[in-house]
């Protein structure tokens, strides 16, 4: 099922009407210069080309409309990079018994979580025949386990305990990049379609003589959603400057061969044409059309936008 189809369903459990049932008090979105007839008898109107749909608050939130307010943004330039994710080697730990013997118990398996202290197995002392107990050094994942009951110690690695809290990633910077890119710069990354940020801590030399630099990025995992490995597109900002009116890209459309943000006023929802200026990924500055403090939707805006174009063709047939 769609997202169409899926608010669909919701407007009608609710009692709304949808597109032209985003209205709720016509049958008809779009304003044309000519007397048409509602639910509720007859309305003129005489603004001609003027667009709006009106949305009650519960089914505009029902369908996933979010607003923001125009204002006071940061613009910045960004240069792309690539690389993928790493285990922080400070928080990682391998972990051998302190003397040689036979495993007599292992009390964790492969991907365990495990505190500072808890217990990992237990070996017999092949000189003193006494049991000891090989514990964990740092909390974090059972990464590696190496070995089994039964199997014989000789100060091999037994575990490797990997804390996934912090991540790294590592950024390829080619010479062509190089100049613009210094430790301290605020990183942009985009890891399986959410967003993260951090900044350059480490720039380092590739291995092998590679022909680039390395930068390195703490990354933050504490929801634990990101591995080591996956790959990771990074925008590194190198220069921002602060606009006094801008707006969230998302919430930019192209309606009527113009382009428009949709602008609300408590239940109605119409489109404002806009000039736009500098822009990035994220934001666009806004050099007419808008008012610092104008709310407008800044996410799910198409909907609306398919809306007035369908009730724009009614009208013409």
């Amino acid at each position: 099922m769609n997202l169409l189809q899926t608010l669909l369903v919701v407007a009608s459990t609710l009692g709304f009407a949808w597109g032209p049932a985003y209205a709720t008090e016509s049958s008809d979105s779009v304003k044309h210069d000519h007397e048409y007839e509602t639910e509720g008898g007859h309305e003129e109107v005489r603004q001609e080309e003027e667009a709006h749909v009106r949305i009650s608050l519960a089914l505009a939130e029902q369908s996933g409309l979010r607003v923001a307010e125009a204002g006071p943004m940061v613009v910045t330039e960004t240069r792309t990079s690539y690389g993928r994710l790493v285990t922080d080697p400070e928080r990682l730990a391998h972990v051998t018994g302190r003397f040689n013997g036979q495993v007599r118990r292992v009390e964790v398996s492969l991907g365990d979580a495990v505190k500072a202290g808890d217990a990992l197995a237990v070996i017999e002392s092949n000189e003193s025949l006494q049991s000891y107990t090989v514990t964990a050094p740092i909390a974090g994942t059972i990464t590696q386990r190496n070995v089994n009951v039964g199997e014989l110690v000789n100060g091999q690695p037994l575990f490797a305990i990997a804390d996934l809290d912090t991540l790294w990633a590592e950024l390829k910077i080619f010479p062509g990049q190089r100049e613009d890119v210094s430790i301290g710069q605020q990183v942009r990354f985009a890891i399986e379609d959410k967003a993260y940020d951090g900044n350059i801590l480490h720039l380092l030399p590739s291995k092998n003589d590679a022909p680039y630099v390395v930068a390195r990025v703490a990354v933050d995992n504490n929801l634990g959603l990101l591995s080591p490995g996956l790959l990771v597109t990074a925008k590194i900002v190198v220069e921002s400057s602060e606009v006094q009116l801008a707006v969230d890209r998302r919430g930019i459309q192209q309606f009527e061969n113009r382009t428009v943000v949709f602008v609300q006023e408590g239940e109605t929802y119409e489109p404002r044409p806009v000039v736009l200026g500098r822009s990035d990924e994220r934001v666009a500055e806004v050099r007419s059309g808008l008012e610092p403090g104008d709310k407008y939707v800044v996410e799910n805006s198409y909907l609306i936008k398919a809306d007035l174009e369908k009730s724009s063709a009614t009208h013409e047939h």
